[in-house]
């Protein structure tokens, strides 16, 4: 692996979780503690004042000098490799981020909210927050036990038991106004999360008012198999992948072929598509 890759991978765990150290560089690079360790001496000679050692946390911090040269500080960015394994290629020379400023997201998310997150899903504990929602003009506050996030409709979202409501909801991470990690132990993990375990199949057809032609089309985009396609999900995210798959429900599209798609056995998920 080159040296680029590495330093983003440092790079990368350091600024979302706000500290690295030579344990989580070993699982995610396949290299001995020694091999870690002369990375983590080389990455500080090049870029000086960009980590301070914690002998209590025995840990490195991020310090305010820390300037990130190899990755894009994008929660995407982020969550690509820790579910998939994504690592980029760079080229031979490192992009200069001063000459070449990668834009934010609309949905920007900050990493002084996905800390203290990543640290109570890790750790099954909970956080306390302030949550703007579209239905409030301020924001709340909120005790949060998170357990997963997700992405849907290009956003991300945290799914978590809420304290206030008292049950498991989404919430989308831009919308955090402050948090901070509380260490309360949960008993409100992904275990007891029902509409989270739950598996819902969602079976879509071409649209009825389409010809028979048309249906054809639809049927051989989606590969379908006796003019139907199933799709399988949690029944916490129904809605999600109806919304990305731009299938509407509570009133068709008067244009069949804008509507193209639509759910058969809506009987059987009406109960998870709204609150």
């Amino acid at each position: 692996m080159e040296v680029a890759q590495r330093y983003w991978m440092l790079e990368l765990i350091a600024f979302w979780e706000g500290q690295i150290n030579t344990k989580p560089l070993m699982s995610a690079l396949g290299l001995t503690r020694q091999s870690v360790s002369h990375l983590l001496k080389q990455y500080q000679e090049a870029y000086p004042n960009a980590l301070l050692y914690d002998t209590t946390l025995k840990s490195y911090l991020i310090t305010e000098d820390f300037a990130p040269h190899y990755i894009d500080q994008t929660v995407d960015e982020y969550f690509s490799w820790l579910h998939f394994g994504n690592i980029p290629t760079f080229p031979e020379e490192p992009i200069q981020r001063t000459q070449h400023r990668i834009l934010p997201l609309p949905r920007f998310v900050s990493p002084h909210v996905m800390r203290p997150l990543l640290k109570a899903v890790k750790e099954k504990t909970a956080v306390d927050c302030e949550y703007l929602s579209v239905s409030s003009s301020d924001p709340q506050g909120r005790l949060l036990y998170p357990h997963s996030f997700v992405k849907t409709a290009n956003r991300w979202h945290v799914r978590a038991y809420c304290a206030l409501r008292q049950r498991y909801l989404d919430f989308v991470l831009s919308r955090f106004q402050k948090i901070d990690y509380d260490g309360g132990v949960s008993e409100f993990t992904q275990e007891q999360d029902g509409d989270w375990n739950t598996q819902v199949t969602l079976i879509l057809a071409p649209d009825s008012r389409l010809n028979d032609k048309q249906k054809r089309v639809l049927e051989n985009d989606y590969g379908m198999t006796n003019g139907e396609l199933h799709i399988l999900t949690r029944a916490a995210l129904v809605k999600y992948t109806l919304d990305d798959l731009q299938i509407k429900t509570k009133m068709l599209e008067a244009n069949p072929q804008a509507q193209q798609l639509v759910c058969v056995n809506y009987g059987d998920i009406k109960k998870w598509m709204y609150d």
